[in-house]
């Protein structure tokens, strides 16, 4: 069987959270002995080369990248880019077309692969089909609405683009038409947890149905890799990594350690000019602060180094893959429950808590060995894992085919 993947960026260039899962994906599909190619878009700029052909992990990547009139200011069909793809689609002849993302390369993708005879498959990794910012994290003074209104929306996309309201509201009003049309010629639906389901079939909105199969960890951990519980006396490390952005909560972790007795250990690449600047207070103020910067899979996991990871996100998160390699790597959680991350209620080893309690509950685990032991203790031996999410695909794949 071969499987075209279509998403948004494809490593090395990209390596978020739909990067990772889809490599992960792909490599354990291809355990099964499925055949898997990717058509992927990129963040850079035409220059000259409308497909680039790579190889990453064994994997052919065709790597379209857009031209000045075909980012979203202009429009989200792009005739010239569905041309190419249905180019690769014609040459690759899968039996499968999987979308993980349209994000980059516009509409029309599935569409396109439903005329040409080939089953689609729509994974909705993140919230673009329901928000324009992708994660329904609203400017100041703005609530995100409920259902199909997008009247809210209006002033958060223009405050972005710097767009008057009207040619906003017709944007967004296009947009949803099309995004409908794009997921409506899907065969199957997935989604990576409930949360995200309920979104979808609420915001988008979609009736139909939409399978949930967790992405689960992408990579094992082994048993000399776990980290070591605290000695009586350490001093305790606490932090977290992935992308050290305001929309992560990095503010409020930092003012929920204040005063705390821990260090705060931070790993991953930051982004935003205003963290870095709330860094140098955080120390000024007295906090010992370590920041390790970005990390690559081969290097040692950052996870190693705690005592207590903590992920106060502000998105409305569709899974959390930060969890689980915390948990796997033998770390209790702290996280907020924001999106997705409040399914982990409940799930030993994870305390789910609003933003706003954060310090409150930093304190109560950090100043209380038995409460972070037991916390430690009370972590699942095994997790769901990116190949039992491979498997379920194949059987998905199959059953189209």
């Amino acid at each position: 069987m071969k499987v075209c993947f279509v998403t948004a960026n494809h490593p090395p260039e990209a390596l978020g959270g739909t990067e990772q899962v889809v490599q992960a994906l792909a490599r354990e599909l291809r355990r099964h002995g499925v055949e898997i190619v990717v058509v992927s878009g990129s963040d850079e700029p035409h220059a000259g080369v409308d497909v680039g052909r790579e190889v990453h992990d064994g994997v052919v990547v065709h790597r379209i990248r857009k031209c000045a009139d075909e980012w979203d200011r202009q429009g989200f069909v792009r005739p010239r880019i569905l041309g190419l793809v249905r180019t690769l689609l014609q040459v690759e002849r899968p039996d499968v077309l999987h979308v993980h993302s349209s994000a980059s390369l516009g509409v029309g993708v599935a569409p396109l692969a439903r005329e040409l005879g080939l089953p689609v498959v729509f994974t909705f990794h993140d919230l673009w089909v329901t928000c324009a910012r992708y994660f329904r994290l609203p400017i100041a003074g703005v609530t995100c609405p409920d259902g199909a209104d997008r009247e809210p929306c209006v002033r958060c996309v223009a405050t972005d683009v710097a767009l008057p309201p009207d040619v906003v509201r017709q944007a967004l009003a296009e947009r949803d038409r099309v995004v409908r049309a794009e997921v409506a010629h899907a065969n199957a639906c997935i989604a990576p947890s409930a949360t995200t389901a309920r979104f979808v079939r609420e915001y988008l909105p979609f009736a139909g149905a939409i399978e949930v199969i967790p992405h689960g960890l992408l990579h094992p951990v082994a048993a000399a890799d776990r980290a070591v519980a605290p000695q009586p006396g350490e001093r305790l490390r606490v932090g977290t990594f992935g992308g050290l952005v305001e929309a992560k909560g990095v503010p409020e972790l930092l003012d929920a350690v204040r005063g705390l007795p821990c260090d705060l250990y931070l790993a991953g690449r930051v982004h935003e000019a205003a963290i870095a600047r709330r860094l140098d207070a955080a120390r000024a103020a007295g906090t010992t602060v370590h920041w390790r910067g970005p990390y690559m899979r081969q290097d040692r996991h950052p996870a190693r180094d705690l005592h207590l990871a903590v992920f106060p996100s502000k998105c409305q998160e569709t899974y959390g893959l930060v969890v689980d390699e915390a948990l796997a790597h033998g770390v209790p959680v702290v996280c907020s429950d924001a999106g997705a991350l409040r399914e982990r209620d409940g799930i030993g080893g994870v305390v789910v808590t609003p933003l706003a309690a954060l310090a409150e509950v930093l304190r109560s685990l950090v100043t209380s060995a038995d409460r972070l032991a037991e916390l430690r203790a009370a972590i699942p031996a095994t997790l769901p894992t990116i190949a039992v999410s491979a498997a379920r695909h194949l059987e998905l794949y199959s059953r189209l085919r």
